[in-house]
């Protein structure tokens, strides 16, 4: 094999071990994740639920945002419409009578230089009365005990608390997909938990997110990042860890997930993975030099097998190596589906372990050239 061929297996080896290190040296600081009992204390709780047209989801959101198991006196939840063409008002207009600590707020035009989401959750923390902020997506579906085990695991110091927010795969078609798009979506979670567990949290999803009201205000909310259509979650997130003293958590106990619907259509998964991508070069250098070498990694994956043409004998090695990365994401997996109580998808691994390859060199590339759109924008 020529010099110049031989730097690509020996940057992959390089790339590999690194990435297996970190999976297995991750997977062991899992346990750092206490499953704290529920405070006895009730402070005062503001949901709030930013969404856009959706009426073929608002009833069943409000159904379990309704039968939540805290003190109603302390609760508050805020819907916030945001442009709504549809009958989304409409309903939700009948459920506020019967519940005075439902309330709506109804955006008709969204600020200049503000992203829209952004824009309906500063709306609603800027009204709401609770000393925490809690916030679902309208396709959420939290079990009665959510706000009791999100607020509850809060301590003093601790400004924001990560919750799972799990795919639901009960539909009755396309089973294997939503499957497969349960896991990859399982191993944002454990990313997430597993960098808060290392005490630097990177990442979370606003379908299942607390911080105090007073971060939020002390932050001036969303600062720089206002105007960026993604982000209203772990943008904030890097915000609260880089910009106060406040600390970060990530709760295990199994009453705080809160499933939620994958998407409906290719097009909603295409521009959801590409929004997802979009935000690596506004991470902080540390992290941003991760994610390059992590498509590298892919990269060279990808494209090893045309090796092949020229060097079949590397055909063992090659095969090792892909072997080798899945024992180390299996292991890794394992160990966080247990941790946070989710090990419905693990037996699909190997599968998903293949075809993570070329999704994440596809949606690396194309969410640096290509624009996607969200909430109407």
């Amino acid at each position: 094999m020529s010099g110049s061929l031989l730097i690509i297996p020996l940057t992959l080896v390089v790339l590999l071990s690194a990435y297996m290190i970190f999976l297995l040296y991750a997977a062991r600081t899992l346990h750092r994740l206490d499953k704290l009992p529920a405070s006895a204390q009730n402070p005062p709780v503001s949901i709030i639920v930013a969404m856009h047209n959706a009426a073929q989801d608002i009833r069943q959101c409000l159904d379990c945002l309704l039968a939540q198991e805290y003190p109603p006196a302390l609760l508050e939840i805020i819907l916030v419409a945001d442009r709504c063409s549809d009958e989304t008002t409409g309903i939700i207009d009948k459920y506020l009578p019967p519940n005075p600590h439902l309330k709506l707020i109804v955006i008709k035009q969204v600020k200049e230089n503000f992203a829209p989401k952004k824009y309906a959750i500063t709306a609603a923390v800027t009204q709401a009365c609770g000393e925490i902020i809690l916030l679902t997506d309208v396709d959420g579906r939290p079990g009665r005990f959510w706000v009791k085990s999100m607020v509850g695991s809060f301590r003093e110091k601790v400004g924001m608390m990560i919750g799972y927010a799990p795919y639901s795969t009960d539909r009755p078609f396309n089973a294997l997909l939503y499957r497969l798009l349960a896991l990859e979506y399982f191993s944002h979670a454990a990313v997430a938990a597993v960098s808060t567990a290392l005490g630097y949290p990177l990442t979370c999803v606003g379908t299942n997110l607390a911080y105090r009201k007073c971060v939020f205000e002390k932050l001036g909310g969303f600062g720089r990042y206002q105007d960026y259509l993604s982000g209203d979650d772990d943008l904030f997130l890097q915000r609260v860890r880089e910009e106060t003293d406040w600390k970060i958590k990530y709760t295990r106990n199994p009453e705080s997930h809160v499933f939620n619907a994958p998407p409906r259509t290719f097009a909603q998964f295409y521009q959801q993975r590409l929004r997802y991508a979009s935000k690596g070069f506004l991470y902080p250098s540390r992290v941003t030099t991760a994610l390059i070498c992590f498509f590298m990694l892919n990269l060279l994956l990808l494209f090893a097998p045309f090796m092949l043409i020229w060097f079949p004998g590397i055909l063992p090695a090659l095969a090792g190596i892909i072997i080798v990365k899945m024992i180390a994401e299996y292991l890794f997996l394992r160990r966080a589906a247990v941790y946070l109580s989710d090990t419905r998808h693990l037996k699909l691994l190997p599968l998903a372990s293949l075809l993570h390859i070329p999704y994440v060199v596809y949606f690396g590339l194309m969410a640096q050239l290509q624009k996607y759109s969200w909430g109407g924008k």
